[in-house]
């Protein structure tokens, strides 16, 4: 199989997992008796290992193995993990597996981007937003066929095959990454003091920040959502097409993201993704019927398709080459780790307090609100500037 057709499994699967798992798993762990707490919990200890594992697994990749190498290593130990998760039950055991599959998946994003943006210096007719298309096709698919199935079977509080699902999805992406092509190390291999320079790096720092707040205001949509579902009232469908709907908005997305670049810049886009996301939770935070909660999800396409376009591109002109596993690692760790692991553990025990998902979306909305106003401030001051 070519590379770029293999890195498309890759990403179909992979996203396809996070398909599968993000409305179901929480939903199906509410149906064995966890509560909020315990539900953020055994999410939270992966998020709070993820800046130390994805960090490791970039520092072996750009020093010693390569990303190729790497990544086909860690996908590895995340399968044979995942092969215990069917057999959990209880949040001890639950735990225990998801935090040993982390030890392997936290550093699969940072490792296949880095593959990914490679293969495509390489070829310069190829492009990374249609080889990471494919990861958002797999999720829109597997969202649809897992509700699908899950509700064709009933609806079950407690259905096995979600973690049955989970496991199959992780094995097929293991086996994907098993021969990706190695590119060879870079001469200057990058120490200790290129990881400190990157992280004084202040326009770094500013982005890491912001990403982090932004997806940690997402955590009441991804570790919830299923749950606001049930909660209203309605079936796995109604989850299955919420995310399809919202990965739909993602592709396209994606699609127009290098004209929208060029007629409104980094900055713009930015504030357009939060000031859009701080429009959908808030809606989404009213909304009872399906019809409702589907079609808000269509604002996905700032939330993520918008938002993932901006930190990609920002993230390649701030970080070398020779660095692009340790950069997309960085990313990782304190986007998906550190603001993961904090709306995490803040959307679990809201919930527990609230006795509802929906004011967590009220909360979330008024951090993205106050994320997009500060990247609009300084192109307003710009404007409003009394000329000379």
């Amino acid at each position: 199989m070519a590379s770029a057709a293999r890195l498309r499994l890759v990403y179909f699967l992979y996203y396809g997992n996070v398909g599968a798992f993000m409305p179901f798993f929480p939903a199906y762990l509410r149906g064995l008796g966890f509560t909020g707490e315990q539900i953020g919990a055994v999410q939270l200890v992966p998020s709070l290992l993820a800046p130390a594992i994805a960090t490791a697994w970039a520092a072996f990749a750009d020093r010693r193995a390569g990303a190729a190498r790497a990544l086909a290593l860690a996908s590895g130990w995340a399968a044979l993990a995942g092969l215990a998760l069917p057999l959990a039950r209880t949040p001890l055991a639950v735990g225990a597996v998801i935090v040993a599959m982390a030890l392997g998946d936290r550093s699969v994003v940072p490792l296949v981007d880095s593959v990914t943006l490679e293969h495509c210096r390489a070829r310069p007719g190829a492009s990374y937003a249609r080889i990471r298309l494919f990861g958002s096709l797999g999720f829109v698919v597997l969202a649809l066929v897992v509700g699908r199935v899950l509700t064709a079977r009933g609806g079950r509080a407690a259905d096995p095959l979600v973690p049955l699902v989970v496991t199959a999805l992780v094995v097929g992406y293991a086996l994907a990454a098993r021969r990706l092509p190695t590119a060879p190390l870079h001469a200057d291999r990058p120490g200790r003091r290129d990881l400190a320079a990157l992280i004084r790096d202040r326009r770094l720092l500013v982005l890491l920040g912001a990403c982090a707040v932004h997806w940690a205001a997402c955590a009441p949509y991804h570790l919830l959502y299923g749950v606001f579902v049930r909660d209203r009232g309605l079936s796995a469908d109604v989850a299955g097409l919420g995310m399809a709907a919202g990965v739909t908005a993602e592709i396209g997305a994606l699609l127009l993201f290098p004209r929208l670049e060029a007629r409104f810049g980094l900055r713009g886009l930015f504030a357009t993704a939060f000031l859009g996301s701080a429009l959908r939770w808030a809606l989404l935070s009213q909304a009872r019927g399906a019809p409702a909660i589907v079609l808000l999800q269509l604002l996905h396409g700032l939330t993520f398709g918008v938002f993932w376009g901006c930190a990609t591109a920002a993230m390649a002109a701030l970080v070398p080459s020779r660095l692009r596993a340790t950069g997309q690692a960085l990313f990782t760790a304190v986007v998906f780790g550190a603001g993961n692991g904090a709306g995490y553990a803040l959307a679990g025990a809201g919930y527990d307090r609230a006795g509802s998902v929906a004011p967590l979306f009220g909360w979330a909305a008024a951090l993205e609100l106050g994320l997009g106003l500060a990247a609009l401030s300084p192109v307003l001051r710009a404007r409003h500037r009394p000329s000379p």
